[in-house]
């Protein structure tokens, strides 16, 4: 006697998850009831020892005489500076001059060695 699957749900199975359901809860429930109701009360570590409001006032002070470390910022060389700074147009009618077009490609050709060097060492 063995029933294969239907066409729809099988209800009687889901009753039965159900009801299994119900019966793990109620059996938490009644666990959680009597472990509240046994638990010894844990003794709690002691409390820190509270620092005087005197001592935290003088190392406030303290803190405040130190000097503070000074800063270092480096500078950027001047040939690296002069290439960020863009040059603004003017409000007038005349425009600023334009780099000749041998300086960039100079240019263009240093920083493509450059990029093959870093291929060439797997860095990019």
């Amino acid at each position: 006697n063995m029933k294969l699957g239907g066409l729809g749900p099988d209800y009687e199975t889901i009753k039965e998850k159900v009801k299994k359901l119900k019966l793990q809860k109620e059996y938490s429930r009644q666990i959680k009831e009597y472990n509240m109701k046994n638990i010894t009360v844990v003794q709690r570590l002691p409390a820190k020892a509270q620092v005087s409001s005197v001592s935290r006032q003088k190392a406030l002070e303290y803190a405040k005489k130190i000097p503070r470390p000074k800063t270092f910022i480096p500078k950027q060389p001047e040939q690296e500076v002069k290439e960020e700074v863009v040059p603004q147009a003017p409000a007038g009618p005349t425009l600023p001059p334009l780099p000749s077009l041998e300086s960039l490609w100079n240019r263009h050709q240093k920083e493509k060695e450059l990029v093959a060097a870093f291929k060439a060492l797997h860095i990019l």
